[in-house]
């Protein structure tokens, strides 16, 4: 019985310490990020977010033009963009 509970106790350890090694479905998908991704995300993987997409698209990634997008990407997911639509779409596309 000790055997078995120890079996169990060391696999839910390494369960838990994958568990918190790869995180929780928080990836960066860049331009491809759902606007309802995108604005249930935090301030900072918006701007994670944003500046993937930049560099995707051969943007420049100074503050000015991250602080821009995310405030561009924002109106589009509020406005013309749904749910599903990518952030992307910000470009018109």
């Amino acid at each position: 019985m000790k055997k078995t509970v120890r079996v169990a106790t060391g696999i839910m350890a390494a369960v838990l310490a994958i568990a918190t090694l790869t995180g929780c479905g928080s990836s960066n998908e860049g331009g491809q990020t759902t606007c309802g991704e995108y604005l249930s995300m935090n301030s900072s993987n918006q701007t994670k977010a944003v500046t993937k997409m930049l560099q995707d698209h051969g943007g420049s990634t100074s503050n000015g033009n991250i602080t821009l997008t995310k405030l561009s990407v924002q109106a589009y997911c509020r406005t013309a963009g749904s749910n599903s639509s990518t952030i992307d779409g910000v470009y018109g596309g």
